[in-house]
């Protein structure tokens, strides 16, 4: 079977009304061909997207992954409509941006005020992902470029610009140590620590730097979105430490930003795929975002794009004794 646009239609109206009769009635389709269209597409793709449960029906755990890329294949078919319209309107096109949320929330905002777009661009679209999302819509062409942390194991990408920062502690303003210019590693040893799920990423780094001072921290609250990290401190009291980019880019009501003893850098950058050419109105996006982290981010450090396969080697995990 070919796979078509329309039996993506019918998935994702059954994933979304979590009935085939729902979902029938939605699209305006009998029942029976609804279902005909998910088993042929079980039987194409070799995996079951349904399950049920009681009398209703969920999606399987292959179906939820299924469902994403759907969606995304979707968002993608009708982007090309759209560009392809506004091209032969004689119109520009959008700049197509997409972001990982601590630099979609921390950074594009501030370098977005008072950006007014050259003529003939109408819109500026920001789509917030995981980074490995970030990387997968890049190199697949449906966004101009991208705001990632570093490393990324995704073929097909260019580091158009490259940057260091080092990693900080978010406090609450009752912390003992919001006074201090420098917190010391030692100041999280045996205390309940809010930090990153992410362990290939400054986490692993982290984790070295204590492990070498015999530093242990816990227990943990572990998120993967910075933002919620700041949250919780301002909720929870807890100190954070998160990347450099949202803590001085969202500021929270009692919430206090302090360098780290030890020098862990985060790694991040902007992306396109390879051979892409960006248009005038893009790169000066480009431009403004890096002249905005300059003033947000202390010591940021520009560094030089080709070297970044060097740069951005993941540290290896520790010997096992």
């Amino acid at each position: 079977m070919f796979m078509e646009i329309r039996d993506l239609k019918i998935f994702l109206a059954v994933a979304e009304t979590g009935s085939i009769t729902k979902a029938a009635e939605l699209l305006e389709r009998s029942q029976p061909s609804v279902s005909r269209t998910i088993q042929d597409l079980e039987a194409d793709l070799g995996f079951a997207l349904l399950r049920r449960v009681g009398r209703g029906i969920m999606l399987s755990d292959e179906g939820l992954v299924f469902e994403e890329e759907a969606r995304q294949i979707l968002n993608a078919v009708s982007g090309v409509a759209a560009r392809t319209k506004s091209i032969a309107a004689g119109k520009s096109q959008p700049i197509e941006l997409v972001s990982t949320a601590a630099i979609g929330t921390g950074l594009l905002p501030a370098a977005l005020e008072g950006f007014n777009p050259p003529a003939g661009i109408t819109e500026i679209r920001i789509g917030q992902f995981l980074p490995n999302i970030v990387a997968q819509e890049i190199s697949a062409g449906r966004a101009d470029c991208g705001y990632s942390s570093l490393p990324l194991d995704v073929p097909g990408l260019r580091v158009l610009r490259l940057y260091s920062a080092h990693i900080v502690v978010a406090l609450p303003a009752d912390d003992p140590h919001v006074n201090s210019d420098c917190v010391p590693l030692s100041a999280f040893d045996g205390r309940r620590l809010i930090t990153m799920l992410n362990p290939d990423r400054f986490q692993r780094r982290i984790a070295r730097a204590m492990e070498a001072q015999d530093i242990k921290p816990g227990p943990f609250i572990r998120t993967n979105v910075s933002y919620s990290a700041l949250q919780l401190v301002q909720r929870v009291g807890l100190p954070a430490i998160i990347d450099p980019i949202t803590a001085y880019g969202v500021a929270l009501p009692g919430v206090v930003i302090r360098p780290i003893e030890a020098s862990v850098p985060f790694y991040w950058g902007a992306l396109t795929a390879t051979g892409r050419r960006l248009n005038p109105a893009t790169l000066e996006l480009i431009d403004r975002v890096e002249t905005t982290a300059q003033k947000l981010i202390p010591n940021l450090e520009i560094l030089d794009p080709s070297n970044a396969k060097k740069l951005l080697e993941l540290p290896k995990p520790a010997p096992k004794n």
